[in-house]
């Protein structure tokens, strides 16, 4: 909270906490983006070694994931259409419901089928959550998407990255069904911004108008192009913190740290770019930077050296965060705002269908060839998209 006071104390919109309700929605949309994000990264990236604690087999841990990862695709469009048709407010308790009741119920069982339903109601609410709260920014702010989307994604990286310390802390302090049990509470409490949050304007159309919505040139390659930069979430996924863990060596803490610090840069990426795009930056330019920063740093974090391994991480961090502003201004831009509940959705589906195509690709390889090739394969695909943006700049013709 300190943090989101501090960002809109300078009010880096010229908006006023006092005089304009705009301001005021701003922050409410912030601080519930970065709450969410603090209580998904206390426990998410370390849930593989919590599974093997409780005696899953690698087979069951993948079908977890797996169902995870489906569930996310699957409902990623209809989330996005109850958010036009009904208040994304009421979606978003909904979600933090499913979320902290999956959450208690992992930390008291180690049954797998009791345990695969709690990952499904996760991945449900995990989902419906993102979705929704994206929904209700670009239904609230639909001018200013630079700045603004810059400053939301900002803050979210700044609750994953003070999660992602304060998980691995508590996680080597205590265990996983303390904390899980804790984060649990916090998703629970998240419910009462359902009260605080602002009413959209619940919309119905047809699914044939969404389809004519999507079905373009610009949108459609614009879904192509990241379908596969999100490969590489396929490759985090599966190799990742196993890399961190084996190869580094790193505690449970130290992968927090690592991985926290890696946010930060994603958030400040995220403040940058924002401000250049709303200053009228090219997003051509933007793109491919972002592009070039994501693959060389994915391919130098493979590196067995810590400073070395973090210093190209960090660049990686950075890359991300430059193509998570220029997502969310490309949905703002190529979408009406009365549908871009369900577009946006659209979009994310062809995002998690690049993330569980990735992993089906490089979980075998890393199993087999050692967990830093999946990461630096990933990086080399994320390098040769540069072309795909500097080539048809229509596609990207989204930014005034």
């Amino acid at each position: 909270m300190l943090v989101l006071k501090y960002v809109f104390k300078y009010d880096p919109l010229n908006l006023s906490l006092v005089k304009n309700p705009a301001s005021h929605t701003l922050y409410l949309l912030c601080s519930l983006s970065a709450a969410g994000a603090f209580a998904l990264s206390t426990t998410a990236f370390f849930m593989p070694v919590y599974l093997k604690q409780i005696g899953f087999s690698g087979q069951q841990i993948g079908v977890l994931y797996a169902v995870l990862s489906i569930t996310s695709i699957v409902a990623s469009f209809p989330s996005g259409l109850a958010s036009d048709r009904f208040f994304a407010r009421d979606l978003i308790a909904l979600a933090l419901f499913l979320m902290g009741t999956s959450l208690f119920i992992k930390s008291e069982t180690s049954l797998f089928p009791i345990f695969l339903g709690a990952y499904l109601a996760y991945g449900l609410g995990q989902n419906l959550f993102r979705v929704s709260l994206d929904a209700l920014l670009f239904k609230t702010f639909p001018q200013g998407v630079g700045k603004i989307y810059g400053i939301f994604n900002a803050l979210r990286m700044a609750g994953f990255t003070l999660g992602g310390v304060v998980g691995g802390l508590l996680l080597a302090r205590f265990d996983f069904v303390f904390t899980l049990k804790l984060v649990s509470g916090l998703y629970l409490i998240l419910i009462f911004y359902r009260f605080l949050l602002p009413k959209n304007v619940p919309v119905k159309f047809g699914l044939k108008r969404y389809w004519f919505d999507f079905w373009k040139p610009r949108v459609l390659f614009f879904a192509l192009w990241l379908y596969l930069f999100y490969l590489h979430w396929g490759a985090e996924f599966t190799s990742y913190g196993l890399f961190l863990r084996e190869n580094l060596g790193l505690s449970l803490s130290g992968m927090g740290f690592y991985m926290a610090s890696e946010f930060a840069t994603v958030g400040i990426a995220s403040y940058l770019m924002g401000n250049l795009l709303h200053r009228g930056v090219s997003p051509y330019f933007i793109a491919a930077l972002g592009l070039f920063c994501s693959g060389i740093g994915h391919m130098g974090m493979v590196i067995e050296n810590l400073p070395v391994s973090l210093f190209f991480r960090l660049i990686h961090g950075f890359g991300d965060g430059t193509i998570m502003v220029l997502s969310y201004v490309g949905i703002a831009k190529l979408f009406k705002v009365e549908r871009i509940g369900g577009n946006s959705g659209l979009i994310t589906f062809a995002i998690m269908l690049g993330s569980f195509t990735g992993a089906l690709i490089f979980g075998p390889l890393g199993e087999k060839f050692g967990y830093g090739w999946p990461l630096f394969v990933s990086g080399l695909i994320t390098l040769l998209l540069i072309p795909f943006v500097l080539l048809p700049k229509k596609a990207f013709k989204f930014v005034d």
